[in-house]
């Protein structure tokens, strides 16, 4: 079976500033493939480095990464193990995202993400 997967982006320099979501991705990847622990500080950093992005760029940068790693290393690396928390990730994120709907509180940016951690559950805070 086929993963959807997207092309590695190029580092020119610019790639993952605060003004450039497309480095979202390659954040990503460098974050979960950084040490076994990479992937506990990824959706803090990228809420507090991406504020005014949308909160769902950041689960679909952290879905993307987890395809991309796991297309390229085999089954049994450890950076499979990384994928796996990525998407797990990405699952809790999806569902602070409803909370945060069911709550009628604003969820349009990644900074009410933030918000609605120190508020509510400050689970990615603290991870």
């Amino acid at each position: 079976m086929n993963q959807p997967t997207a092309a590695i982006p190029q580092r020119d320099g610019t790639s993952g500033s605060e003004d450039d979501p497309d480095g979202l991705t390659e954040f990503a990847l460098e974050t979960l493939l950084s040490s076994p622990d990479g992937w506990r500080r990824f959706a803090r950093d990228a809420a507090r480095r991406w504020p005014e992005l949308p909160p769902l760029a950041i689960v679909f940068a952290l879905v993307n990464a987890s395809a991309q790693i796991e297309a390229i290393f085999a089954e049994g690396s450890p950076a499979r193990v990384s994928a796996q928390h990525g998407f797990r990730v990405a699952g809790l994120i999806s569902a602070d995202l409803y909370a945060i709907e069911m709550l009628g509180l604003d969820r349009s940016r990644a900074a009410d993400l933030l918000a609605y951690w120190r508020a509510h559950d400050d689970y990615f805070l603290t991870l």
